[in-house]
């Protein structure tokens, strides 16, 4: 059954949204009926002029946007050039596509002595898989397992977690194989994965040639050409590699979890007794995040049983092989499994419903190497050459310790782990901001960080800043939260999934730019060559703009039409990686722009709008 052939024409980002959702709508539909689904026409819309906009706003919006590749370019030299030259650009690498060899760098692993290799692509070739993305993503979230959390939207490695205490209570099983595929994106098969795309849906040869050109693209004085393996730190690297292992999920999946059974069953309890009596299936619940994963059974002999089919598997269908020295079988009963940072395990108790309740902690040696940097960084503070990076500083520090305190919630016993570290800190904090002049004062009398801080009268290391009390805050100020299991109808590309979303965060996702009306004044000021800079960040930033001034004129107040909208420069003499900044530019009526353009007496107008076009005049000199 062919799902797409022909492509719509986007003629704006509410548009490529909905063809996406579409594209989810779609997949799915044909995998709950059995069918595989076919997608051709997807490097039409790929190569759209929005899709090329929209990837390149959410590679200016990641932390590493500024980090150079190979030819040492980074997004700001993207968003100076102008529009149409962009586009251009874009779309003729997509006919053409020659990847430039990637940077290579090796970081640390946490609380190990070994490295992580990152093929750091050029931002040009980031753009390229972005726009592929985009579009290929759906499909394929549309039909991956429901139970791997790795590099997916709307999860995290929490819910796996959740997931293994779930199964582990609901089930009585206890035992545990921890599963680790030996260098497994250094070893994925070209020519598998772009089958697997295949078997999966995108149907269009074109974009599997591209993606093929990508997975060979070479590493900057190493290789030229990349035989196998897929480069950890390109952005579709995380996907593709999902895509890959796909096969992994149903073959595990199929002869337990969903495995179908003669009759139709109201509870899960009554399907999962018929399981039982079939006889020779083994129970097996596979979790799994990117190539870290577990498989949880209910005895020592069926998970040596499983290991050795999926060794066989693994080799035999993927080319990939079980590390034997990592990959463990475990009995939590006995002996905590490590798993994304956490150890979990089991110990008797008899209040609970199986006798058992699960301790979590997180991983001794990667906190101890974490908690090891934030001492580094606190003892930074002091030397600082001025105040202003003095507070810069904190700030930094306690990013950091927030940061281990939101990942490490979700442990049972966070408390209690990271009060032992908070000690280690306390004294180097105090005595650090004592020789700059500071004091020890509770955590709610200090003015950052307010939300946390006002729970907690314990007294932090604080420093003046004007009227002000910057405190360094405390890995104490924590405590355990619940996670909830992952809702699987919880995804980015259905107005429920969205809802669920913003239900359980609070947050809303992005909103697509503003259509139809920006469309019209992108043309016209394309063609107006005797414009101001109106480079690729201009027309980027016009949408974020609209939508923040809520569609209407910030002078009069007026709701702005196609025919009837300016965006204006605040600042015209800001150097240009500042001046087509959303803070300079506001959404203006043609009216009042011209007011704010000309010298013509404003005294007679209302006040408010006198005022306003007064105090944007003055900007302008």
């Amino acid at each position: 059954m062919e799902q797409q052939s022909d492509y719509p024409i986007l003629k704006n980002e509410w548009d490529l949204h909905n063809y996406l959702d579409e594209l989810y709508a779609k997949a799915r539909m044909a995998k709950e009926r059995g069918e595989k689904p076919k997608f051709k026409g997807l490097l039409e819309i790929i190569s759209s002029p929005i899709t090329i906009q929209t990837a390149v706003h959410n590679i200016k919006s990641n932390r590493g946007a500024e980090t150079p590749g190979s030819d040492d370019t980074t997004i700001r030299d993207f968003l100076e050039k102008p529009f149409g030259e962009v586009i251009h650009a874009v779309q003729e690498g997509l006919k053409n596509y020659q990847p430039i060899p990637i940077r290579r760098v090796h970081i640390p692993k946490p609380g190990k002595q070994e490295t992580r290799p990152l093929g750091i692509p050029s931002i040009f070739d980031r753009v390229i898989q972005e726009c592929i993305r985009l579009v290929i993503e759906p499909i394929l979230e549309a039909q991956f397992f429901n139970h791997s959390y790795g590099f997916r939207p709307y999860r995290d490695a929490h819910m796996a977690l959740e997931r293994i205490t779930n199964i582990v209570h609901q089930t009585g099983y206890h035992w545990v194989i921890e599963g680790d595929i030996s260098k497994f994106f250094d070893t994925i098969s070209h020519t598998k994965l772009i089958k697997q795309l295949w078997h999966l849906g995108i149907r269009d040869r074109r974009i599997l040639m591209l993606i093929k050109q990508m997975l060979k693209t070479g590493i900057m004085n190493e290789v030229k050409v990349n035989p196998e393996g897929t480069q950890q730190g390109g952005i579709i690297s995380p996907l593709l590699a999902n895509a890959y292992l796909n096969t992994f999920d149903e073959y595990i999946a199929n002869a337990w979890e969903n495995k179908k059974t003669r009759h139709q069953y109201a509870f899960a309890n009554g399907r999962l007794r018929a399981l039982r009596n079939q006889g020779t299936l083994k129970p097996a619940y596979l979790v799994r995040y990117c190539d870290d994963w577990v498989i949880i059974t209910n005895t020592k002999k069926n998970a040596e049983r499983w290991k050795n089919h999926i060794q066989q598997k693994l080799k035999d269908q993927l080319k990939l092989k079980l590390s034997e020295e990592k990959t463990k079988l475990t009995c939590v009963k006995k002996s905590p499994i490590s798993f994304l940072g956490f150890t979990y395990k089991v110990v008797p108790s008899g209040k609970a419903r199986k006798g058992y309740v699960t301790k979590t902690h997180p991983h001794p040696e990667r906190l101890k190497c974490k908690v090891a940097e934030i001492r580094k960084e606190v003892k930074k503070i002091y030397k600082q050459p001025d105040r202003e990076l003095i507070f810069q500083q904190i700030l930094k520090v306690n990013a950091m310790t927030r940061g281990i305190i939101n990942y490490y919630q979700a442990a049972t016993h966070v408390y209690l782990d990271l009060c032992k570290h908070a000690w280690g800190i306390f004294p180097i904090a105090s005595r650090v901001i004592k020789k700059l002049g500071g004091g020890m004062v509770p955590a709610n009398q200090v003015s950052n960080l307010q939300d946390i801080h006002q729970q907690y009268t314990k007294k932090i290391a604080a420093i003046q800043d004007g009227n002000r009390l910057i405190g360094i805050t405390s890995l104490s100020f924590c405590k355990w939260q619940q996670i909830k299991l992952k809702n699987r109808k919880e995804t980015p590309y259905t107005v429920e999934g969205r809802e669920l979303y913003l239900k359980r965060t609070g947050k809303k996702t992005t909103l697509p730019r503003q259509d139809e009306i920006l469309s019209s004044h992108l043309l016209s000021k394309i063609h107006n060559k005797g414009s101001p800079p109106y480079n690729f960040e201009y027309f980027l930033n016009r949408g974020y703009t609209f939508n923040r001034d809520k569609g209407k004129c910030r002078i009069c107040g007026e709701y702005l039409s196609e025919t009837n909208v300016e965006f204006h420069h605040i600042q015209t003499k800001l150097t240009l990686d500042m001046v087509n900044r959303v803070p300079n530019l506001v959404s203006v009526c043609t009216t009042c722009h011209d007011l704010i353009h000309s010298n013509c007496n404003i005294s007679n107008l209302p006040k408010s709008k006198s005022r306003k076009l007064t105090r944007m005049r003055e900007k302008l000199t």
